[in-house]
C-alpha cells in the first residue's frame, strides 16, 4: 500500500502555497531539468538531484517566483541529458492531464491539481448476479450535443439506472494514441475535465451504481509523447505481437510502483469501485497468449513445459489484486481472459492470481458465426447456450462474465477478420519497389482496426521463419532459387502456398487472401483453385513496365502470367 501511494510523491505535487515538487524515475540520466511556462522554458532553470536511495529517480522543489508561474493550465516537460547519445525531451509520465499542442504536433503536459473528491457509493449492490452497461463516453450523445463525462451523466446514468444494471463500465476513459494508453494517470481531454470526471463518478454513486474502469496495463503505446523507454523491454520482446504496443518490464521495482499507483490513484481520485484489466491473455503467457491449446488435458501439459508463463506479469497481477481488495474489499476485479488460464479467480492467498470475476468471448464469437452461417430461424439455442456456460463449465467455482457483445469483440463494424497477404517485397523484409511500402502500411491499418493480418513473403536469411512487427505476423518463406527469373517466381509462389497451408492447419482458416501484384499470381491462382476467398490487386503490368512494347522472351511469359 505504502509503494501505491507514491502518485502523492511522484510527478508534479502541490506542497502549499508558494511551493512545489517534482520527481520522476529517469534512469541513464547525467542530468535533468524541468522546464515549462513558469521558467521560460529555460533548460538550466530549475534542474533535478538523482536520489542516493532510490537509482533513477530524480527530483526538485520549486519555490519563488519559478513556483507562482505553475498555474492550473500552464505546460511543462523535462529535459534530459543522457549518460550516453543527445539530449532529449520528454513528458512526465505522472501527468494528470494532456493537452495537443498544435504546433509540434505532440501532447503535452499541463499542471491540474486535483482538488475534488468524489461522492461515494453509499449503498454498494449486493454482492453477485452483477449486471455490467460497458460504454465508451465518446460514442454516447445526443444530437447536437458533445460527448463526455457531462452528457453521459445527463442522459446515459439514469437510463443504465433505471435499466436495472448494478454497474458500469467504462471504455477509453485514459489519454490514448492509436488505442494504446500514453500514461496511466491522464483522464483523456476530449471527453472533458478530471473535475467533470469526478462529477460523473459522483452522479453514479448517487443513483446506486458501481463505477469500474477498464485499463491496460498489459503495455502503452509507442510513440514520442508518450511514456519513456524505461517501463519496456527492450528489443522484440518489448513490442506485443497480438496488440502492437510496448510491453512493460514487470520486473523492474519501478514499473511495479508505477502500475500499482496508478490503481491507487483512481480509486483515491475518481472513486472507481473496481476495475476490468484487458488483454490478461496477452500478459501471463511468454507468447503473449498467441498460441495456446484449447483442450484443458493439452493445455495443461502445455502449461507444465519451460519458458510457457510471464511470471514477472503474474505476479504484478496478484499484487494488483492484494492491492485493491486491501484499499476496498468490495472492489470489484474482472479480468479479461480467453483462454480459461487456472487459478485466475483464486485467492492471492491460495497462490491464485485474485481476480473476483472471469471475462469470457466464447458467446459474442459463437453468436457472429450463427448470424454469418446461417438464418436466424436456423440458429442453434444448444450453441449459444453451450458458448455462454463454457466457461463456467470448465471453471465451476469462478465467477463468470459473459455478453452477446462487448467492445473487444466489435472493434469494427463486422467480426476482425484474419487475413493473409502474398507479396514479393515489404518494408520489413526485403524491399525492391513501391509494392513494399503498400503493402505493409496496408497491413498496419488493418491491423489497428482489429483484424488478424499474415503476410507470406520471400525470406530475407535463407530459412523460413516467422516473426511480428507492430502487431502483424511476418512469415518468411525460403524457396530455390533458379537463374530462370520467371521459374524462380514459380518456386516462390509453390513454398507460398506449402507454407500457407501449414500455417492455417496450425492457426485456423484464413477469412480472405490478398495477392500483391504478377509475382504472387500463380499462388493466388492455387489457392483460389483451392476453395480460398481472394482478392487481387495488380500494382503495374509488364506491358506498362516496358513502354508499351510488348516485348518476347521472359516479358512475354510474364504478361501470360498477368
Amino acid at each position: 500500500v505504502e509503494v501505491s501511494q507514491s502518485y502523492n510523491s511522484f510527478g508534479l505535487q502541490r506542497l502549499g502555497e508558494g511551493s512545489w515538487s517534482f520527481r520522476e524515475w529517469i534512469p541513464h540520466a547525467r542530468a535533468v531539468f524541468l522546464c515549462g511556462d513558469f521558467n521560460g522554458w529555460n533548460t538550466g532553470a530549475t534542474p533535478l538531484t538523482e536520489s542516493e536511495d532510490l537509482t533513477g529517480v530524480w527530483s526538485c522543489k520549486i519555490t519563488g517566483a519559478a513556483a507562482s508561474g505553475l498555474k492550473k493550465g500552464s505546460k511543462y516537460k523535462l529535459f534530459v541529458q543522457p549518460l550516453e547519445g543527445s539530449d532529449y525531451w520528454v513528458v512526465s509520465a505522472w501527468t494528470t492531464r494532456h493537452v495537443y499542442t498544435e504546433d509540434t504536433k505532440l501532447m503535452d503536459a499541463v499542471v491540474w491539481p486535483l482538488e475534488q473528491k468524489p461522492q461515494k457509493l453509499t449503498s454498494p449492490p449486493a454482492p453477485g448476479g452483477d449486471r455490467i452497461y460497458e460504454c465508451h463516453l465518446g460514442l454516447a450523445a445526443r444530437e447536437g450535443k458533445k460527448a463526455g463525462f457531462v452528457e453521459a451523466a445527463e442522459m446515459l446514468l439514469p437510463r443504465i439506472a433505471r435499466n436495472g444494471y448494478t454497474a458500469v463500465l467504462l471504455i477509453g476513459v485514459l489519454e490514448c494514441k492509436a488505442g494504446q494508453p500514453m500514461g496511466l494517470f491522464s483522464p483523456a481531454r476530449e471527453l472533458g475535465t478530471p473535475e467533470e470526471l469526478v462529477k460523473f463518478v459522483s452522479e453514479a454513486h448517487r443513483l446506486g451504481l458501481r463505477v469500474l474502469l477498464s485499463v491496460a496495463h498489459d503495455g502503452a503505446a509507442c510513440c514520442e509523447d508518450g511514456l519513456g523507454g524505461q517501463f519496456f523491454h527492450s528489443g522484440k520482446r518489448g513490442l506485443s505481437p497480438a496488440t502492437g504496443a510496448r510491453v512493460y518490464d514487470y520486473s523492474q521495482q519501478e514499473v511495479l510502483r508505477y502500475l500499482l499507483a496508478s490503481l491507487h490513484f483512481w480509486m483515491e481520485n475518481y472513486g472507481f469501485d473496481g476495475f476490468r484489466f484487458q488483454g490478461v491473455s496477452t500478459m501471463v503467457y511468454a507468447n503473449y497468449g498467441m498460441w495456446v491449446p484449447k483442450e484443458p488435458d493439452a493445455m495443461e501439459e502445455w502449461l507444465a513445459g519451460e519458458n510457457v508463463l510471464n511470471n514477472a506479469a503474474i505476479h504484478y497481477l496478484m499484487m494488483a489484486n492484494s492491492l485493491v481488495h486491501e484499499l476496498n474489499s468490495s472492489t470489484i476485479t474482472i479480468a479479461e481472459e480467453r483462454t480459461n488460464f487456472p487459478s485466475l479467480c483464486t485467492p492471492v492467498a491460495d497462490a491464485g492470481l485474485g481476480f473476483d470475476i472471469r471475462q469470457t468471448s466464447a458467446l459474442p464469437e459463437c453468436l457472429r458465426t450463427q448470424l454469418k452461417t446461417c438464418r436466424d430461424e436456423e440458429w442453434s439455442m444448444q450453441r449459444l447456450v453451450e458458448a455462454a456456460v463454457a466457461a463456467k463449465a470448465a471453471r465451476p467455482s469462478e465467477r463468470v462474465l459473459t455478453c452477446a457483445e462487448s467492445s473487444e469483440n466489435c472493434i469494427v463494424g463486422r467480426r476482425p477478420l484474419k487475413i493473409a497477404m502474398l507479396s514479393w517485397e515489404t518494408l520489413h523484409t526485403i524491399a525492391a519497389g513501391g509494392v513494399a511500402p503498400h503493402v505493409t502500411e496496408l497491413a498496419g491499418a488493418l491491423h489497428d482496426a482489429g483484424h488478424e493480418v499474415h503476410i507470406f513473403t520471400r525470406s530475407s536469411n535463407g530459412t523460413t521463419w516467422e516473426h511480428p512487427v507492430w502487431g502483424v505476423v511476418y512469415h518468411e518463406v525460403a524457396f530455390p532459387t533458379s537463374p530462370d527469373f520467371v521459374r524462380e517466381i514459380e518456386n516462390m509462389c509453390s513454398a507460398f502456398v506449402g507454407q500457407f497451408c501449414h500455417i492455417e492447419g496450425r492457426v485456423g482458416g484464413f477469412d480472405i487472401v490478398h495477392g500483391h501484384d504478377w509475382l504472387v499470381g500463380p499462388a493466388v491462382s492455387q489457392l483460389q483453385a483451392m476453395g480460398k476467398r481472394t482478392v487481387f490487386t495488380m500494382h503495374s503490368t509488364e506491358t506498362g513496365r516496358c513502354g508499351n512494347v510488348a516485348y518476347g522472351g521472359q516479358s512475354a511469359r510474364i504478361r501470360e502470367i498477368e
